[in-house]
């Protein structure tokens, strides 16, 4: 050190403070660009909050209004159908015409070739193809279906000029309804189809009748709920004939081995299927009893 003249050592002097002004001006600019934050344990951090503006507010307003606008909308439609099924079955259950019905006496009906779709259908007919039925023989109930009954062999030739069904009655889902000749689109408004050519009550052979689920007063809204066993009645005028629920099946409308003639004494009940979507057909086989 004492080597160094005087200017050395000012220039030394120097250098070391410009040196600790720069040292210090670094940690105060760190200090101020990073200031330590302590989180409390399971405190999750604040998200700074956006503040809506007047314009964010009414539009949410509108969407919820539009939103409550709809369901009140799907409410009313659907209360409204409830209403009007339940106004035509009563209306239907009250009509003079209904309550004053007579059997209808059939000649020698021939059994009808089944083509196109099931009956039963909750749209109005549109044109289509006609469709083959199953191969299924006359002599038994079609394969599809799955039912096994007793054989009758030893039943005489059913005698022409039975009477035809004029009311049915399940007690197990409360229905107590008017049965009218044909199963087409018209026939259904009026009641349950009595498909043309099918056996009559009491007669051997495949009785097909048919109703809406969901229009026309939903006659047959709850025929899935029917177990084995559950009984069916089945009126040609003043004369009750029993059935006893065999099978039941979800098919295809054109699974028309369903309408093919059988050689024991049956009823089969058919619906759309699902309630409201109505793709499919539910199929009730029913056998008569003593």
């Amino acid at each position: 050190m004492s080597d160094l003249s005087l200017e050395e050592l000012e220039s030394i002097v120097a250098e070391r403070k410009r040196i600790e002004r720069a040292r210090a001006f670094v940690e105060a600019d760190e200090t101020r660009r990073f200031n330590p934050i302590t989180i409390e344990p399971g405190a999750a951090p604040r998200k700074p909050r956006r503040r809506r503006g007047w314009r964010d507010k009414i539009l949410l307003l509108v969407e919820v209004a539009a939103v409550l606008g709809l369901l009140g909308i799907i409410a009313v439609a659907f209360g409204n159908l409830q209403a009007l099924n339940l106004e035509f079955a009563q209306s239907l259950r009250t009509s003079p015409q209904t309550q004053d019905a007579q059997p209808v006496t059939n000649v020698a009906a021939a059994p009808v070739q089944p083509v196109g779709e099931l009956p039963g259908s909750s749209f109005p007919p549109a044109a289509s193809a006609e469709l083959p039925g199953a191969s299924a023989p006359p002599d038994a109930l079609p394969a599809s279906i799955g039912v096994n009954v007793q054989p009758a062999p030893a039943l005489p030739p059913p005698t022409p000029g039975l009477q035809s069904p004029t009311r049915i009655v399940i007690p197990a889902i409360g229905v107590d309804w008017p049965i009218v000749p044909g199963d087409g689109w018209e026939e259904l408004k009026r009641g349950v189809g009595h498909h043309s050519g099918s056996a009559n009550p009491g007669e051997r052979g495949n009785m097909i009748l048919s109703g809406h689920n969901d229009v026309f007063g939903e006659v047959f809204k709850d025929l899935e709920v029917l177990k084995d066993g559950d009984e069916i009645q089945v009126y040609a005028g003043g004369r009750s004939f029993k059935y006893q629920v065999r099978a039941k099946r979800i098919v295809s409308p054109n699974e028309l081995s369903v309408l093919l003639p059988t050689r024991e004494p049956v009823v089969t009940l058919i619906t759309c299927h699902p309630y409201r979507v109505d793709t499919h057909r539910l199929v009730v086989i029913a056998q008569l009893i003593p």
